[in-house]
């Protein structure tokens, strides 16, 4: 008999090809528990080796939910680490990724009239429904390529797609900063799993062997000297009874991979904040488009809009972090847990030296989160004032353990699709 043609997902994004579904579904197995812990390593690198951005950030925020579920375990107590904090930056990063937001609001700045920009930015934060999914897409404005109203020098400069350029570009950075985190990041905590879970109290050998695979030196010339001490703490937790250094070594070591993490960042997170200006310019200064000199005024003034539409978007959007119980603005002093004080008893003093010095480098070191609020999300400081205030206060938050994703989006996830809509917002 004729095989059967192989099947295709199709997807929010598009259609993948299932040829090597096999693979795919074993690798998936780790993920729903079938498979052995071990191979939790190779889901790890078959993640990394998917190419379409969409499902690769979503199996990318699963498996950092299961690594973040076996580390726990590891480290005891209730304390969340790195990975903890990861699944839900990454689930907060696909959005981004998936362009579910953002193309409602660039069009409408960049196709805009003269008269009607002085009223949208504050429109845009009217029609911001927060914890409900963003925009509100009955009422946020909407602009037709076909439009009368639009302005004749969006057709002629050729900015019509300008929109679709900043996404796309957009949504590239932010997927090849989701991957190149977790490729990183995701075998080195797979394979601490592997050396340590059948070691009751794990000694010298399960240590050195891990920090065997890091390379020495500081993170922007390509070292990975912070991971090396972060497995070091992590390790020191593990063998502690002390409840009180138990938390403020795995806080050190979330901070020490979290700079690590941000420094490798760095120009993914610049690109994106300047995607606007840099699409605008390269569109008017592409062959076949020239600009008069009585339009170049105009065109600084899209300039402006779009920049200052970009900066409010970012701050609404992407300096945001979505947590199972809260939305965090980035660009705002960050509030204390629910229903909980500020800092746990176990993190209210900080009596670790090297802790101590490390978040008073960034400002962190104190009783309160006055002023972490980022006023520009591509400073490397700002965003570290902000992260380590932010691990310090929710490390001992029992919601940051839950599972990212329902459970028919998790069961879709695991077959290697990306949910429908059906399934519920991702």
């Amino acid at each position: 008999m004729e095989s059967a043609k192989p099947a295709t997902l199709v997807t929010r994004s598009g259609v993948v090809d299932r040829a090597t579904r096999a693979a795919r579904v074993a690798a998936a197995e780790t993920l729903s528990g079938v498979s052995e812990l071990p191979s939790l390593l190779d889901q790890v690198h078959a993640v990394v080796a998917l190419e379409e951005p969409v499902l690769r950030n979503l199996l990318i925020t699963q498996c950092y939910y299961e690594l973040s579920a076996e580390l726990v375990r590891l480290l005891g107590g209730s304390n969340a680490h790195w990975c903890s904090f990861a699944t839900w930056a990454s689930k907060t990063a696909g959005r981004f990724i998936r362009n579910e937001e953002v193309p409602t609001v660039l069009r409408r700045l960049i196709l805009s009239g003269e008269d009607d920009g002085e009223g949208f930015l504050p429109r845009l934060s009217i029609t911001r429904l927060r914890g409900q999914g963003g925009l509100d897409r009955d009422s946020a404005p909407s602009v037709s390529a076909i439009d009368p109203l639009t302005p004749w020098w969006g057709h002629g400069l050729g900015l019509m797609d300008v929109p679709e350029r900043i996404l796309t570009e957009l949504s590239s950075d932010i997927a090849l900063g989701n991957l190149k985190v977790f490729e990183e990041l995701g075998p080195l905590f797979a394979r601490m799993i592997q050396l340590y879970r059948a070691c009751p109290r794990p000694g010298d050998a399960q240590l050195e062997a891990l920090l065997d695979g890091l390379l020495p030196g500081p993170s922007p010339e390509g070292g990975q000297g912070l991971l090396r001490s972060a497995v070091e703490h992590y390790h020191r937790a593990m063998l502690t009874e002390d409840r009180d250094k138990r938390a403020e070594l795995i806080l050190l070591a979330n901070a020490r991979v979290g700079l690590h993490e941000q420094v490798r960042l760095q120009p993914y997170i610049a690109r994106a904040l300047n995607a606007p200006i840099r699409c605008m310019i390269e569109t008017v200064r592409s062959p076949g488009q020239s600009l008069p000199k009585a339009l170049r005024s105009m065109f600084q003034d899209k300039l402006d809009k779009v920049q200052a539409l970009w900066r409010l978007a970012a701050t609404k959007e992407m300096m945001t972090m979505r947590l199972p119980d809260e939305i965090l603005e980035l660009g705002r002093d960050l509030p204390a847990p629910p229903g909980s004080p500020l800092h746990c008893p176990e993190l209210a003093t900080i009596e670790d030296r090297e802790l101590y010095e490390l978040l008073r480098e960034y400002d962190a070191h104190d009783h309160t989160t006055t002023g972490c609020g980022a006023e520009d999300w591509a400073s490397l400081k700002e965003r570290m004032s902000y992260i380590l205030e932010l691990f310090r206060s929710r490390q001992s938050c029992a919601r940051l353990l839950e599972r990212p994703f329902n459970r028919d989006q998790h069961a879709e996830i695991l077959a290697w699709r990306v949910p429908m809509p059906i399934h519920g917002e991702l």
